[in-house]
């Protein structure tokens, strides 16, 4: 049973096209557009999208990061209340050393309330 199209869209030789079929992989693909989609990008819904690349122009801060994680916690709530999102983590040169002056990465982990599963979902490099 295929759920949704797996995004970026990559031909498949079964379906056509590349295609979700389990809720775990949804749910992530979904997170990951939630976090990735900035404010006002989303034709009929501009509130929709936490905005992820916006960081890479604001100075690494606790407060910013902070601010972010505020505004994934209530899109997550709004949009897409079957997950609960156990941790943020941040990697960036205010918390490890040896990474590039310009480097961010989060880490997401979540609970699917849904499928009774936790995970993550990284994005390993907004430089």
């Amino acid at each position: 049973m295929s759920l949704a199209p797996r995004i970026p869209l990559v031909r498949s030789t079964r379906d056509g096209y590349g295609m979700i079929d389990t809720y775990g992989e949804l749910v992530a693909q979904n997170l990951k557009m939630l976090v990735l989609t900035n404010p006002g990008e989303r034709i009929m819904d501009p509130n929709f999208g936490v905005g992820a690349r916006r960081l890479l122009f604001e100075n690494m801060t606790p407060v910013v990061f902070e601010t972010f994680k505020s505004r994934l916690l209530q899109q997550v709530q709004r949009y897409m209340p079957y997950v609960q999102i156990a941790n943020v983590d941040f990697t960036s040169p205010l918390n490890t050393p040896n990474v590039d002056e310009n480097f961010l990465g989060i880490t997401i982990s979540y609970f699917n309330t849904a499928t009774g599963r936790g995970s993550r979902l990284r994005i390993p490099a907004l430089a």
